[in-house]
């Protein structure tokens, strides 16, 4: 069976296996099923009680590292039913982060069949709980691995190698005031309307746009609703810290005049990061270029990834994978057999740079 084949038919097998956050239990005794098939030693390490990272230990210094769960289907329909459409595989994952693990399982299984008596050239950590906000898997995931690792992080980068990462503030507001009949709406201020003033205060103040993730308010029923509820963020960029941002962002609310009571909480941040890949970017460029036949792009990634929590416990990272973060998490997310061939290859090529260092 050809590579582009046998990765496109194991991503099949993968979208089809429910892995929302909370739900990841299948998925990884699929993986663990799949690395002892082939000879490769896993660890289980529990996180939380059901749930738990799997881990290949290697003597390397080198480790990938991919996340198994994805986001609930939200608009997307029959999301565990692979679909493939002009040469493209659409599905839940399918580019976060299906596709790259897909890639790197079917890489270690032609390594393991061309190399059945040698160990992998480097770790692999299988890890839980990355599409919330505690993201306990790769928080837990590195007391297995130890320390001083070089660390590549599976995330869709368009095929770029990020050596950086945004950060964000991310933020609730609770605004509230006082219900009148619909027909008698001058006689008081509507909440969801001074919400929307807060946040374009907030955009004023930062000179930036605020990615507003939700907004709720009001009734079917003709009245001013009591109460707006908004979860909102905004962006980080280099040499930016989050402190001195929330407080621009305490200012700005301060600023909006309004009878209404307007309650801000701070729901999540994390600076902007520059991640040290002294000794991770080489091997990652060269077997960049034999796989793909060019030179990689470097960028940074625009989200937060796993790779702040190993950039934490002092590793080295880069994220990489092909595939659009735009589309991720939408009823588009999909990856093209072109960017599962191209990916497959390099993680081989990655293993035979590494096995000959």
């Amino acid at each position: 069976m050809e590579v582009r084949d046998r990765v496109k038919g194991l991503l099949r097998e993968l979208i089809a296996i429910r892995s929302v956050s909370g739900e990841e239990g299948k998925i990884q005794e699929f993986i663990e099923g799949r690395l002892r098939g082939v000879g490769v030693p896993v660890v289980r390490q529990e996180v939380t009680e059901g749930r738990f990272n799997l881990v290949c230990p290697s003597d390397t210094p080198f480790v990938v590292s991919c996340h198994v769960d994805t986001v609930p289907p939200i608009d997307m329909e029959n999301a565990f039913e692979a679909k493939e459409v002009g040469g493209r595989i659409y599905g839940r994952g399918a580019s976060d982060v299906k596709g790259a693990l897909s890639a790197l399982l079917t890489a270690v299984e032609l390594f393991k069949e061309r190399h059945p008596e040698e160990e992998l050239p480097l770790s692999l950590a299988f890890v839980v709980d990355e599409e919330t906000n505690s993201a306990l898997g790769s928080e837990k995931v590195v007391e297995v691995l130890g320390k001083d690792k070089l660390c590549l992080v599976l995330e869709p980068t368009h095929g770029a190698l990020c050596v950086a990462q945004n950060g964000a503030v991310e933020f609730s507001l609770v605004v509230e005031g006082e219900s009148v009949h619909g027909a008698e709406f001058e006689k008081t201020e509507n909440p969801i309307k001074v919400c929307i003033k807060v946040l374009e205060s907030i955009e004023d103040k930062l000179s930036r746009p605020v990615n507003i993730l939700t907004l709720k308010g009001g009734e079917e029923h003709y009245l001013v609703p009591k109460r707006c509820y908004a979860l909102a963020e905004v962006k980080l960029w280099q040499g930016e810290r989050w402190g001195e941002v929330e407080e621009l962002i305490r200012e700005s609310i301060k600023e909006v005049r309004t009878s209404c009571d307007v309650r801000y909480t701070l729901e999540d941040a994390e600076d902007f990061i520059e991640f040290r890949c002294n000794g991770l970017l080489d091997p990652l460029k060269e077997a960049y270029r034999r796989a793909v036949g060019r030179e990689p792009r470097l960028d940074t990634m625009p989200s937060w990834t796993d790779a702040a929590n190993f950039h934490r416990a002092g590793y080295e990272c880069v994220v990489f994978g092909f595939g659009s973060l735009k589309d991720s998490h939408t009823e588009r997310e999909s990856i093209s057999e072109d960017e599962l061939e191209k990916m497959t290859f390099f993680f081989l090529e990655l293993f035979e740079v590494l096995r000959c260092a």
